[in-house]
């Protein structure tokens, strides 16, 4: 029997990126679904147990250990202040040789070349509006200190790898696409319908579930939403999310003052952030899901849409158009009217759902992910 191989998954559980967060878990989860003898050790590298427990708690995973990485030896401790990376492993002292077939996401020591990195989205690159100096700095120094430093770089569409190979042309390196997929480990104990009452709900309602990032563009739906007033259409749409963004920090504030002056504060429902049932339940309830998004490396929103069969009315962006396909239109992101009109046609009546395979998505993921690692492991 082949021996298992070895990731190592550098891991501090983050709720200002719950994105990232729910990355990882949802790759253990999808590693979960393959064949025993397929299924690698994990080491979750984390500063503490709390951060292991979420990823053992939420996967159910049977080969996964712990390891802190302040025991680990050769790890640079310095990379994480220096690029200032989301998940921050400041190790202090080194001791333990742990040997590893792969490190994902991101690198713990630069004489690790069996690291692979990953690399979301170019957002810095086509929206740098959004970014200050500083950031745009710091996010261009990351990643070329992954190509300059590493061979093998994961992105999560080929939206992203396009982008990548436009900004960074001088970049050797190997480049994979691994679109990743969603998992729900457990359903509301409470019927949807009473998750709908306890909100204030009405029974029909459109559903945008979109953390608070400034792009992520709530501002085109409320404009829509006045539109369809105007036309005498009634109309709600639910929003919820945290509500914060560090690059605008009153940016959630100005969009409730604008649903004020508008007279909106009947069509459009700020929920805050809801746990994941209750979010859960939204979705299967809703008319549809909009993901009216400036820009996506590859959607959480629209995944668990897809996980649900759910229609979505999403930004007409080449990432979103290449991750669904069924179920789904598109509008112009910064044209509030022909959001209104996708709206205005399942004021009264439902789009027509297909059912999707998503456990085929599911396993894509983990497979396409396990292919990296083999490559990786034979030193491709």
């Amino acid at each position: 029997m082949a021996k298992r191989a070895k990731l190592g998954i550098p891991f501090n559980y983050d709720d200002s990126w719950i994105g990232g967060t729910y990355y990882i878990k949802n790759l253990v989860s999808a590693l979960n679904m393959l064949q025993d003898a397929e299924k690698p050790e994990i080491y979750m590298l984390s500063n503490g147990q709390e951060s292991f427990d979420f990823i053992r708690h939420h996967t159910g995973y049977p080969y996964l250990q712990w390891v802190r990485p302040a025991t680990l030896a050769g790890v640079d401790g310095g990379i994480f202040r220096r690029l200032k990376l989301k998940s921050k492993l400041l190790p202090s002292f080194l001791k333990k040789e742990l040997r590893f077939d792969m490190i994902f996401p991101f690198p713990i020591s630069t004489d690790w070349k069996q690291t692979v990195c990953w690399i979301p989205d170019f957002q810095d690159k086509r929206l740098p509006e959004f970014f200050s100096a500083d950031e745009l700095r710091q996010r261009t120094e990351q990643h070329r200190y992954y190509f300059e430093n590493f061979n093998h770089i994961v992105f999560s569409s080929e939206a992203a790898r396009a982008d990548f190979e436009e900004f960074y042309p001088e970049a050797r390196v190997n480049k994979h696409v691994v679109h990743f997929a969603v998992f729900h480990e457990r359903q509301s104990q409470r019927p949807a319908e009473q998750v709908v009452a306890e909100l204030g709900l009405p029974t029909r309602f459109f559903y945008c579930p979109n953390q608070f990032w400034i792009h992520k563009n709530h501002a085109v739906v409320i404009e829509a939403v006045n539109l369809l007033k105007q036309e005498g259409i009634p109309v709600t749409v639910a929003f919820s999310g945290k509500e914060h963004d560090h690059r605008a920090p009153d940016h959630a504030e100005s969009l409730k003052r604008r649903v004020a002056e508008l007279g909106l504060q009947d069509n459009v429902r700020f929920l805050g952030f809801l746990a994941r049932e209750d979010q859960i339940a939204l979705f299967g309830r809703a008319i549809c899901i909009v993901q009216p998004s400036l820009f996506e490396g590859w959607s959480t929103v629209v995944e668990d849409a897809k996980s649900y069969s759910q229609y979505v009315i999403a930004s007409d962006l080449a990432t979103n158009r290449e991750q669904i396909s069924t179920n789904a239109e598109f509008f112009d992101a910064r044209d509030a009217r022909q959001l209104a009109n996708c709206m205005k046609r399942y004021i009264e009546a439902d789009p027509v759902k297909v059912p999707v395979d998503y456990r085929s998505c599911q396993l894509a993921f983990a497979r396409d992910f396990m292919q990296v690692l083999h490559q990786v492991r034979r030193g491709a």
